[in-house]
């Protein structure tokens, strides 16, 4: 019987040991910025780059996507009961938001990329809601506010209690300085 030998590459196995490894192969590629300073400060700067990247992929929103709302019907100040479901959505232009729904299943997906000199940054944000019995889809409507907040209205069934939404006036307090300002006119 005749052994034959194997070469074994020994190495870091892990995403970011791969990447390290490839750098010198990838050098080239980089803008000069890069290739301005030695290999090994390149390499540090690589990194410290990969470190980066490293703890902001735990950092990423583990929100469920799967939301649960214990009151989400509201009697508005004309008494009319209704679903209504608040999203922020600031972080992401109208053009970039889809509200869908399937079934008796609503679904809210925001994405958003952006892309820049050596950089690319993705934003995503999806959130789903199963919609009470006799909350027709059909009826849905969305309304994002000039300040990025989706909301999402529906009439409530007959039987459906909702608590009644009070208005409260917000009071704009005046300083001294805006004041006397006025004064002067």
């Amino acid at each position: 019987m005749a052994w034959k030998l194997v070469p074994i590459w020994s190495g870091n196995f892990d995403f970011f040991g791969r990447q390290r490894d490839l750098f010198s192969d990838w050098l080239e590629h980089f803008d000069d910025d890069w290739r301005a300073v030695t290999f090994n400060d390149s390499l540090q700067r690589f990194d410290r780059e990969l470190d980066r990247v490293r703890r902001e992929l735990y950092k990423m929103d583990a929100k469920p996507s799967m939301l649960n709302v214990e009151q989400p019907f509201i009697t508005d100040p004309s008494g009319n009961r209704k679903l209504s479901l608040r999203f922020d959505c600031s972080q992401f232009k109208p053009e970039e938001i889809t509200v869908k729904t399937l079934d008796n299943k609503l679904n809210v997906h925001a994405k958003h990329v952006e892309e820049g000199k050596g950089r690319k940054s993705y934003q995503e944000f999806t959130r789903e809601y199963t919609l009470p019995e006799n909350v027709d889809p059909k009826q849905l409507k969305s309304h994002l506010s000039s300040d990025g907040v989706l909301e999402i209205e529906a009439p409530a069934p007959k039987a459906v209690e909702a608590p009644k939404e009070v208005l409260i006036p917000i009071e704009h307090l005046h300083s001294k300085e805006s004041s006397d300002k006025g004064d002067k006119k």
